[in-house]
């Protein structure tokens, strides 16, 4: 598959999902995931969140910028790879704001606090075991359980992997 089929394939996975599971790496060298909604994303699998200035998250970003996002819901799963920055333009807050984000922001979008953490990609895999994508799985299960022989993801049409930059 081309990188170019491989990333439209991922940006419209990234469309199924509300939520994703944002994980740094802490001052202290711990990885913490935390449940963050996604504010949008750009062609490339761009992500968005909108978050506080004043956060932990905040300052492990900016002491160690490489991040992983995960997704999953119903059969659908993604993990993203990147590097994360943070944004404070007020036009770009502006276009990724939500009336959700007010739970947050009790001040609104103008909110001193309100920062966008940008996660660029640099590599993404997905899986889709949805539709006729889970029966070719249950068909390549069960031949490898009567075989004997380990099933091989690779051949399967609902899994890709994709070096974005």
């Amino acid at each position: 598959m081309s990188s170019d089929s491989g990333i439209r394939q991922i940006d419209e996975l990234v469309n199924e999902f509300e939520v994703a599971m944002l994980i740094t790496e802490s001052l202290d060298g711990d990885l913490r995931g935390r449940p963050m909604a996604i504010a949008g994303h750009d062609k490339g699998s761009v992500l968005y969140f909108l978050t506080r200035a004043d956060d932990e998250k905040m300052q492990e970003i900016l002491a160690r910028p490489s991040i992983s996002v995960v997704m999953q819901k119903e059969g659908q799963y993604l993990s993203i790879s990147g590097r994360a920055r943070v944004e404070t333009d007020l036009s770009l807050i502006d276009q990724h704001w939500s009336a959700a984000a007010r739970l947050w922001f009790p001040d609104g979008k103008n909110d001193v606090e309100a920062t966008l953490v940008i996660v660029e990609p640099t590599y993404a895999e997905c899986w889709d075991r949805t539709g006729v994508r889970l029966l070719e799985f249950w068909w390549e299960a069960g031949k490898a359980l009567l075989t004997g022989e380990k099933a091989a993801d690779s051949t399967l049409s609902g899994h890709h992997k994709v070096k974005v930059s």
